[in-house]
């Protein structure tokens, strides 16, 4: 159990530590995605205005969620091997 905690602890400095040092490195990608998503957002809303596409879109993302699975299942799995 104290290898658990253990483990958390340093994963969790790791993620603090990443979160925090990525976005310096790239430091206009957010004012970048945020103009694409305001350009996508406007061309979206001239679409529906204009009877080229519907109100409601359903995203449903199941490649992702398989993809994701696969990916911990063998993470879980080389884990509990290597201990």
């Amino acid at each position: 159990m104290s290898d658990f905690i253990l483990y958390s602890l340093i994963a969790s400095v790791g993620l603090t530590l990443a979160l925090n040092i990525i976005p310096r490195l790239f430091p206009n990608a957010s004012r970048r995605t945020v103009d694409r998503m305001h350009e996508r957002m406007e061309e979206q809303a001239r679409q529906v205005e204009n009877g080229e596409r519907p109100k409601v879109k359903v995203f449903f993302p199941w490649k992702f969620m398989i993809l994701a699975s696969i990916i911990l299942t063998v993470f879980l799995n080389l884990g509990s091997l290597l201990r």
